[in-house]
């Protein structure tokens, strides 16, 4: 799960995974900085590995080290939906659904299609 919402959801995020499965924590959109009443045994019981990512590490190396990960496995890094800029409150309901996943874009202009 790649999660932006942050501490505020990110024990609702981590109950979803499945045995051995991967959090990254790479965005505070909640609101909420900091993690309460966290246990890390009874949180990750199912074996699950939680990571962070910080945008002041990233470096041309680790960029490019990414590129080349998604070229070398052929991840699918197209957007699921995308949507019109008159759309965005569809857009914001799709996401908010449990039919969502991955990211949407919303289109200001139309000249980029």
């Amino acid at each position: 799960i790649l999660d932006l919402v942050g501490p505020r959801h990110i024990k609702d995020s981590i109950h979803h995974l499945s045995d051995g499965g991967i959090i990254c924590s790479c965005g505070q959109l909640g609101g909420q900085w900091t993690l309460a009443d966290f246990d890390p045994i009874v949180e990750l019981s199912k074996n699950v590995y939680l990571t962070t990512f910080y945008s002041g590490n990233v470096s041309n190396e680790k960029l490019q080290e990414l590129i080349d990960f998604v070229e070398l496995y052929q991840v699918d890094v197209r957007p699921e939906k995308v949507y019109k800029l008159e759309e965005i409150q569809e857009a914001h309901t799709y996401l908010e659904s449990s039919q969502s996943f991955g990211k949407v874009i919303v289109k200001i202009e139309e000249e980029y299609d």
